[in-house]
């Protein structure tokens, strides 16, 4: 009888984990049913609690939801309300501070205009920065895109020679070839290397 109700605890686990554990889970059921399965049953209590709050999708969107509701409702909500009434207790029995020198107040439009000053700085600067990056980038992939460029060779092919460059392919005229093997069209051979 504890068997059955054992495998109808593992019945109950999600799939995946079934699949997974339930032949070593039942093995370990079997093994230790001499000795007592109270601890197993509570064990497998708990598994199944663990698998299907904390491992299964639609479980963890539900706490999500459930989560920041109670924290918007309550922290939000009650935190302004209690934060209300205590900041008018501390306001009530704070001691109040002189008003503010003109000197003070200059001083303190001094430091925002160069807090500004320097904020405005860095998006410029960060703005120019990704400008430039990104043409460097264009140009490059523009010329990636267009293929390889012939460059004029004097070297082993005669004087007429054209190089891909980078390519490692070249353009021989008048026919004449002595590397690899290639593709004669008219006076032209193109060889691969």
């Amino acid at each position: 009888m504890t068997r059955v109700l054992y495998r109808w605890l593992l019945w109950l686990h999600p799939p995946a984990f079934r699949r997974e554990f339930a032949g070593e889970m039942l093995w370990i059921f079997e093994e230790a049913a001499p000795e007592g399965v109270a601890p197993l049953f509570a064990d497998g209590l708990l598994s199944l609690l663990r698998q299907w709050l904390l491992r299964s999708p639609p479980w963890k969107l539900a706490a999500a939801v459930i989560g920041g509701v109670v924290e918007v409702t309550a922290g939000g909500l009650g935190g302004l309300l209690f934060m209300h009434a205590h900041m008018s207790a501390r306001l009530a029995a704070a001691p109040l501070k002189p008003p503010a020198t003109p000197a003070d107040l200059l001083a303190m439009d001094n430091f925002m205009h160069l807090v500004m000053w320097v904020a405005a700085g860095l998006v410029l600067m960060v703005a120019a920065l990704v400008s430039w990056v990104r043409s460097l980038n264009g140009r490059r992939l523009d010329r990636l895109a267009a293929g390889p460029r012939p460059i004029r060779d004097g070297g082993s092919g005669g004087p007429g020679a054209l190089r891909a460059g980078g390519v490692g392919a070249r353009a021989v005229t008048g026919g004449k070839s002595s590397v690899g093997t290639g593709a004669k069209t008219g006076a032209t051979e193109i060889i691969h290397a």
